[in-house]
């Protein structure tokens, strides 16, 4: 028989959150959040996105328990706003990034961990791209869809370097472009360039990240579980891309979504519909309810 799930742990991107749904999450998700709760088994998110967004979608999901948030990077309580955990890149690493940054076109950002949880997202952008309206960087999306993917409002910086390289920075990832449906898939590039210091994750089709070394959201978990006292045996766990497999491994029951690579499904205990069938409100109801 299977155990008793006392712990779901939900990715945002691609899992419970969108562009297409009005407020990033569906109907059928946002009730099936809320039942699972009402039926006594706490929610939680382990999101790339920062803890500043995170805070802000936490209450009306009804999740009070630490969220996983920047890949595992940062913990925090969203009810309070405390950092509980937090791992930041190492200066001589983060400068490597920011110099590479700054010899690249393709976009990236870093983000900055400052007080009470409040993250400063910088851009490399060259006076020109700052001028121009509609769009942010040499991709061509336009304006919202860098807000969505990065984040807002980012300061824009002619040098990432100077930027990290100043007094009192403090850097818990960076994110780049790289479309690997359009070009070699970076990753694997870019942990070689960067070494030891960085962990990188592909989180999104277009998006690759990096974090401290142990900064995953597999590590987030069991950080997380040993805090509230779980076997992680009985979390169930729901993601959809390659940053979310040291999670998949993590959690007793693994759930990938119906639109992950074959990579991601190879690390799941069953494939659920895509997130624009629901699939993560089919999972809770097929493994809390059924």
């Amino acid at each position: 028989m299977q155990s008793r799930i006392e712990l779901v742990v939900l990715d945002m991107d691609g899992t419970i959150y969108g562009r297409q749904f009005a407020g990033g999450i569906s109907p059928r998700v946002r009730r099936a959040i809320a039942a699972v709760q009402e039926a006594g088994t706490p929610v939680t998110i382990a999101t790339g996105r920062i803890f500043d967004f995170v805070r802000s979608v936490a209450p009306e999901l009804g999740i009070t328990l630490p969220v996983i948030t920047a890949q595992g990077a940062a913990i925090g309580d969203p009810v309070s706003g405390e950092v509980l955990y937090e791992a930041l890149i190492q200066p001589e690493d983060a400068r490597k990034v920011a110099d590479w940054a700054d010899g690249e076109e393709r976009t990236t950002v870093f983000y900055l961990n400052g007080s009470g949880g409040r993250t400063r997202m910088v851009q490399r952008a060259s006076e020109s791209e700052n001028r121009r309206n509609g769009w942010e960087g040499w991709e061509g999306w336009d304006a919202s869809t860098y807000d969505h993917w990065f984040g807002s409002p980012r300061e824009m910086h002619g040098s990432l370097l100077d930027v990290v390289s100043a007094t009192g920075a403090r850097p818990l990832k960076f994110i780049t472009v790289n479309d690997h449906l359009q070009e070699p898939d970076q990753t694997a590039a870019l942990q070689r360039r960067f070494g030891d210091g960085v962990h990188m994750s592909r989180s999104h089709q277009y998006l690759v990240e990096g974090t401290a070394p142990k900064a995953n959201k597999g590590h987030g978990l069991l950080w997380l579980t040993e805090r509230l006292g779980i076997d992680p045996e009985r979390v169930l766990a729901i993601g959809d891309n390659e940053n979310d497999i040291p999670m998949l491994r993590v959690a007793g029951q693994a759930i990938c979504m119906g639109q992950a690579t074959e990579v991601v499904r190879a690390e799941a205990d069953w494939i659920a519909p895509t997130l624009d069938e629901d699939g993560a409100a089919v999972a809770l109801e097929r493994y809390l309810f059924s």
